[in-house]
């Protein structure tokens, strides 16, 4: 299966960037916010940034990055939102993809969280509401919709922030200062670093078959004027002994940094009926 493929890889890289990790306390398991429930947010990163020179709201230039432990800052704020996702397109021209969306609200003691995955051979989809000390799991869609309800998770925070991206402390030391740009309504700096000879020898692990290559590999942190990284990703592409192209891609996100609501989804009351 797709899925499996997947998983296999992330353990791969999990070992290939262990390090210190920007605020993840746990793996936070398979779960993330319903999208529908998420207010729109422009947290795409902008072009037009000054390069090399830093505004305030980010270190000045040429200094080299250095990451904050996020969590005392994301406690303090008392809600933010984070992403995760993978994408792979394999060698055969399938693509997969693995997605959590957390919204946490830490001061109401609520979360909403959306697990998805879609490939070629199958799909999923997960949401959890977590709330009053109760928390409730679809499974499915439509006519297959199951619901489960338990006593509330030790720690939405650390759930929440468990998929924060490692980097070694060659990784920091070696990422370049780029410019500043706008990410999430925030003026952040952004820092890139490339190392294809690194990643020369996991093609064929990384893709499922020994015969590709890596071509490139770019990793990207946008950081905030606090040190916290907003935006962290890495897009690797090579392609197999017959010239056919593969890439994969992985990001985390942290947004709506105290301004984040949780509201009731949807499906709350279904979910409370047939549990009662």
């Amino acid at each position: 299966m797709q899925y499996a493929r997947i998983s296999t890889v992330l353990v791969v890289l999990t070992v290939v960037l262990a390090g210190c990790s920007g605020g993840g306390l746990t793996d936070g398991g398979d779960s993330g916010a319903n999208s529908a429930d998420t207010p729109g947010t422009d947290a795409s990163a902008t072009d037009g940034a000054t390069v090399g020179t830093a505004t305030a709201g980010g270190p000045p230039t040429g200094e080299s990055l250095s990451l904050t432990d996020a969590d005392t800052r994301l406690r303090e704020a008392g809600s933010f939102a984070t992403e995760w996702s993978y994408t792979v397109t394999e060698a055969d021209g399938e693509t997969s993809s693995l997605t959590q969306r957390y919204r946490v609200d830490l001061e109401e003691n609520r979360s909403l969280q959306r697990f998805q995955t879609t490939g070629p051979d199958s799909s999923l989809d997960v949401d959890t509401f977590v709330a009053d000390g109760t928390s409730y799991t679809r499974y499915g869609d439509g006519d297959q919709v199951q619901y489960v309800s338990s006593d509330q998770p030790a720690s939405v925070f650390e759930t929440a922030t468990g998929r924060a991206s490692g980097f070694t402390a060659d990784l920091e030391s070696d990422a370049s200062f780029v410019g500043t740009e706008t990410y999430d309504g925030v003026t952040v700096s952004r820092y890139e670093y490339d190392n294809t000879a690194a990643w020369q020898d996991y093609g064929g692990s990384l893709f499922g078959s020994e015969d590709v290559s890596v071509t490139e590999f770019t990793v990207t942190v946008l950081v905030d004027r606090d040190g916290i990284a907003r935006l962290t990703m890495w897009t690797l592409s090579g392609e197999a002994d017959d010239g056919t192209a593969v890439s994969a891609d992985r990001r985390y996100s942290v947004t709506d940094i105290g301004s984040t609501a949780v509201a009731d989804p949807d499906w709350l009351a279904d979910a409370q009926a047939q549990q009662a």
